[in-house]
């Protein structure tokens, strides 16, 4: 298991009380059995229907017994197996952190250049994550390019399964792509019983804001829930674009579409693993650009730990990302506070660490500037040690217990003298270029290799 985060007996950052939670709740329940939500994949229909809820048309309406009994059915725990015993545990407040999904655009550390992210730079993502060690998850980061696009999830899947031994995060176009990710998973594992006993990889798929499931999200939650493959249905929403102005109003809403498609979920296979989301950020009234940075998203992260603790779930949480293009002050002061707050919100899947640029340019640089911080965080927040020897006046047994107790870090200064041009982003670049020069992850066999690209040409067969 990586250095997480147990947050047991620490402080924590609280938000709202018990009764606040239950109110939000309540409303999110209101919204569900009056409103209901769009459902469009007939099977899912028939689904929901068969377990009580009334449907008229592609409208679903859901009364409060169904929502309870889903929360009551739903795991309080899941863990994600990586290779060599990299483990992930999302439970209680057990902090874990890792990269995010999809961005269009990457930054290249060596030139500076704003470009479409490549293969490549997947390849890269991959092996720093698996040479840094406070990162506990990988998940691509970027968009392939230069892929079929249709089955870019599937070359993601097999840069991360090829060059990092850490549990995955990923998302998947459709059905088919999800199946072909599960036949991939399966084939390192040794088969889909011994995958579904170590689930290796949790999957992202939301609604559309507000109130409306596509075809693909919910065969993905229905494919998932069969194969015990845990999953997310977080909505992506956007106070004040897709959602309520209000932090509360946009939350309620967004509580709401999660709980619609935790239904389904353990409706098709009750007990199966389901991992609390709900991805909320402002939109900016002066740009229409929704936010990433600032203390806003942060603290609708805080909030989401304290409904997941309400529903007895593991959670989905936020960190590490940045309005800002580039590696500057701004990226620094917006990517340590939210670090720094998801170790106080207690959140488990802590992903987008990396992401500059309103979430839409991927960054190496900021990748390991998120490492050096999380590993400063993990450090506050395991406390001051009290225990036999920490208060001895003898010498030997003091310098001892000092080696524990010193922070260990990568690319800050503690020199008093002036740095010149070895900067702390020349000091990331330079350690970028070393991991990539001379970390390798421990390979997979030349019959597992063949397998996975076996299945990825099956792919490009069937869209022909």
């Amino acid at each position: 298991m990586g250095n997480v985060i147990n947050n047991s007996g620490l402080p924590e950052l609280k938000i709202w009380t018990r009764d606040q939670c239950y109110e939000l709740h309540l409303r999110s329940l209101e919204i569900l059995e009056r409103t209901g939500i769009i459902v469009h994949d007939e099977t899912a229909r028939e689904i929901y229907k068969k377990g009580g809820a009334r449907v008229k048309g592609k409208r679903v309406h859901l009364p409060a017994w169904m929502i309870k009994e889903a929360i009551n059915t739903a795991p309080d725990r899941i863990t994600l197996y990586g290779r060599g015993g990299n483990l992930v545990e999302l439970r209680d407040r057990i902090i874990n952190y890792g990269l995010g999904t999809d961005l269009p655009n990457f930054r290249d550390t060596f030139t500076g250049e704003y470009r479409q992210t490549t293969y490549q730079d997947i390849v890269d993502v991959a092996r720093v994550t698996d040479y840094l060690a406070n990162l506990d998850f990988v998940a691509s980061l970027g968009l392939a390019s230069d892929v079929t696009t249709r089955l870019a999830d599937l070359y993601h899947f097999q840069a991360m399964l090829l060059h990092c031994s850490k549990p995955i995060f990923t998302t998947a176009t459709d059905r088919e792509n999800l199946q072909a990710l599960i036949d991939m998973a399966a084939v390192v594992a040794g088969g889909y019983d011994e995958l579904k006993e170590k689930p290796s990889f949790l999957l992202y798929t939301e609604p559309i804001s507000p109130l409306v499931n596509s075809v693909e999200a919910h065969q993905k939650l229905i494919l998932a829930a069969e194969h015990e493959i845990p999953v997310t249905y977080a909505a992506g929403i956007s106070a004040g674009a897709t959602g309520p102005m209000t932090i509360a109003g946009n939350f309620a809403l967004a509580n709401a579409e999660g709980l619609g498609g935790l239904v389904l979920h353990q409706l098709v296979n009750p007990g199966a693993p389901f991992l609390y989301g709900v991805v909320p950020g402002p939109m900016d009234m002066k740009t229409t650009i929704t936010l990433y940075g600032g203390p806003e998203v942060p603290l609708n992260y805080c909030l989401a730990g304290e409904m997941s603790d309400f529903y007895h779930l593991p959670s989905f949480g936020l960190s590490g990302c940045t309005d800002s293009a580039q590696l500057d002050e701004q990226a620094a002061i917006e990517g340590m506070f939210s670090i720094f707050a998801a170790a106080h919100s207690g959140t488990n899947l802590v992903h987008d660490n990396g992401y500059i640029g309103n979430g839409l340019v991927g960054s190496l640089d900021m990748l390991l500037f998120c490492d050096e911080c999380i590993n400063m965080v993990k450090y506050y927040m395991n406390g001051i040690p009290m225990g036999p020897g920490k208060l001895s006046t003898d010498p030997e047994q003091v310098m001892k217990e000092i080696a524990d107790e010193r922070w260990d870090f990568s690319y800050l200064d503690r020199k008093q003298e002036n740095r010149g041009n070895n900067t702390l982003e020349q000091h990331i670049k330079e350690k970028i270029e070393y991991i990539l020069n001379t970390h390798t992850p421990e390979p997979l066999t030349g019959k597992i290799v063949e397998e996975l690209e076996q299945i990825i040409r099956k792919n490009e067969e069937r869209l022909d």
